[in-house]
C-alpha cells in the first residue's frame, strides 16, 4: 500500500489545473499572433533571400527563425502542461483509492492524522529549507520556488506538471510576447527593402 499524498500535493493539484483551464484560451491567442507574426516575417524574409544577391538578403529569414525559437518551445510547453493537468483536480485521493487523513479542528487527532500532520509538517520544512537555496544562474528565486513546490508536493510523481524547469518556460513567455511586435516590425521593414 503506497503512502498519502501530501495535502499540499493536493491543494495544488486543485489550484494549478484551474490557471491552467483560466489561461488556456487568451495563452492560444498569444501563441496564435506570435505565430503569425513571426510566420509573415519570415515568408518576406523568403521572397527577399530569393531575390538577393549576396546572403545578407537571408538575414530577415534567420531574425524570423530565431524569434520563432521561443514561440514553438512555449507551444510545447503549454501542450504538456495541459497534458499533465488534465483531470487532477478530479484527484482528491492517493494511487492506493485511501484518503488523506483530514483531521477536522476541534477534534483529538488520531495516531494516524498526528502522523499525517507530522508528514506535512516535516515536507513543508523541507520545502522551506529548499526555497532558501539560491544556486541557479539564472532567474534563482524561481527556480528555488520549484524545488520548493516539489518537494511540497511530494515530488514530481504527485505534481507531474513541475517536472519542467519553470524558468525556461517564462523565458519562452517574455520571448513569444516579444515576437509579436518584433515580427511584424521586421514584417515591416522587408516589405519596404522589397519594394526598393
Amino acid at each position: 500500500m503506497s503512502s498519502p499524498r501530501p495535502a499540499t500535493a493536493e491543494m495544488l493539484n486543485r489550484v494549478v489545473p484551474t490557471l491552467v483551464r483560466v489561461t488556456r484560451r487568451p495563452g492560444a491567442l498569444l501563441l496564435a499572433w506570435a505565430g503569425g507574426a513571426v510566420t509573415l516575417f519570415a515568408v518576406l524574409g523568403v521572397l527577399l533571400g530569393l531575390g538577393a544577391v549576396t546572403w545578407v538578403g537571408w538575414l530577415p529569414f534567420a531574425l524570423a527563425v530565431v524569434l520563432a525559437v521561443p514561440v514553438v518551445v512555449l507551444a510545447v510547453r503549454r501542450a504538456r502542461l495541459q497534458r499533465r493537468t488534465r483531470g487532477l483536480e478530479m484527484q482528491v485521493v492517493d494511487g492506493a483509492g485511501t484518503s488523506t487523513g483530514v483531521v477536522m479542528v476541534g477534534e483529538e487527532p488520531t495516531d494516524g492524522g498526528r502522523r499525517t500532520m507530522e508528514q506535512e509538517q516535516a515536507l513543508l520544512d523541507a520545502a522551506a529549507a529548499e526555497s532558501a537555496v539560491r544556486t541557479a544562474r539564472f532567474l534563482p528565486r524561481l527556480e528555488a520556488a520549484q524545488r520548493a513546490a516539489r518537494v511540497a508536493a511530494g515530488g514530481t510523481v504527485n505534481a507531474p506538471y513541475l517536472a519542467d524547469d519553470l524558468r525556461v518556460t517564462v523565458l519562452a513567455l517574455v520571448g513569444t510576447l516579444a515576437a509579436i511586435p518584433l515580427g511584424l516590425l521586421g514584417a515591416f521593414v522587408t516589405v519596404l527593402l522589397l519594394a526598393g
